[in-house]
């Protein structure tokens, strides 16, 4: 949990000087300011103060970019929209220059994150509209967006995704399979409609890879209502699911229906979602098996390609570097993928 990760910070000898940020302070304060070893903790608007215009310092082989905090939407479940406030956007030229800043230290996967990335707006500029002019920067590059909502993915932000900088990965909270639910839980989409973005999305990139978020266990979920949602599940094409079982937060609309569905019944229903969710992506990793496929290779000798495949890679060459953009064949060992390098198609590339 986040305080784990704390107190295990606070304990770290030399003690690291320890800022907290996030949701918990926002909930909590209390609770952080109790905690030994913490030096400050911000509330969103300090934080958003203090960091406005300072470029992320990331410390894997891909850079995070974010550019939106923030959210509207009314979700039953949901306490972050009161934690974090109205959406907020990083202008575009300010989006640009620290882009700019990551590609010219040596990033080639920019993933771009939100609280709510869907409602990027700033100055006239939507989230399509920025991503153009990120497209539009030279170099060889790929961007990875995170999640966007089903009723924030316009048909603006489709006609980008043929583009081969944007990866084919795509993720798209569902949370239920069931209407009723959905309704009951504030999401603004039907059972339909998400189906139909699907279709839409491997039309446009048919080797997409496709993620979901599923809540189970919410109020109102019987037995039903959870085999419409796995029903529903069966009949569309996504790769992965994360999968949460529900969790009552105070303070919002759906917290005073209590949390009727027994653990023992959630933790049954989360094992069944999560093994489904692992069999769609051994079939989606297997289409793949000898093929080809540029990736950033990891540090710890693996690579990420652009569809979300996570490839083993024994004997990297010392000339690719963690963070590079390779060429690899992929191949199928057992369940594991395997990515070999083969290093006549990157004689070009530069340590």
């Amino acid at each position: 949990t986040s305080l784990t990760f704390i107190r295990a910070g606070s304990a770290l000898k030399p003690k690291p000087r320890l800022i907290i940020l996030g949701c918990l302070v926002a909930r909590t304060p209390e609770l952080i300011a109790a905690i030994p070893g913490v030096d400050e903790y911000w509330p969103s608007e300090l934080k958003n103060r203090i960091l406005a215009g300072q470029t992320p310092v990331p410390a894997r082989s891909r850079a995070l970019l974010k550019v939106q905090d923030g959210c509207d939407h009314t979700c039953a479940y949901c306490i972050v929209r009161k934690l974090r406030g109205a959406p907020i956007s990083i202008p575009p030229e300010q989006v640009l220059d620290q882009f700019e800043q990551l590609l010219n230290s040596g990033y080639q996967e920019i993933v771009l994150t939100g609280l709510n990335l869907g409602l990027y707006q700033s100055t006239g500029t939507n989230l399509a509209r920025l991503i153009k002019k990120l497209l539009k920067k030279p170099g060889n590059f790929r961007l990875r967006l995170a999640s966007i909502e089903p009723d924030l993915f316009t048909d603006e932000l489709l006609a980008l995704l043929p583009d081969p900088k944007i990866c084919a990965h795509f993720h798209i909270p569902l949370q239920s399979g069931d209407d009723l639910l959905l309704k009951q839980m504030g999401r603004n989409y039907t059972t339909s409609d998400y189906a139909r973005l699907l279709e839409k999305i491997l039309t446009l990139r048919p080797d997409a890879c496709l993620g979901a978020d599923i809540i189970t266990g919410f109020p109102g979920e019987d037995e039903p209502s959870f085999n419409r949602t796995c029903q529903f599940l069966n009949s569309i094409p996504f790769t992965y699911l994360h999968v949460f079982p529900y969790s009552p937060r105070p303070d919002t609309p759906a917290f005073k229906s209590g949390d009727p569905i027994p653990k023992p019944v959630k933790k049954q229903r989360v094992k069944i979602l999560r093994h489904f969710s692992e069999n769609r992506r051994r079939q989606y990793a297997r289409k793949f098996a000898g093929t080809r496929r540029y990736a950033i290779l990891e540090p710890d000798g693996q690579a990420l390609t652009d569809n979300y495949l996570r490839l083993t890679c024994p004997n990297v060459p010392r000339f690719c570097r963690a963070g590079a953009l390779v060429p690899l064949l992929i191949n199928l060992a057992g369940e594991k993928l395997i990515g070999t390098i083969e290093e006549e198609k990157i004689c070009a590339i530069k340590t």
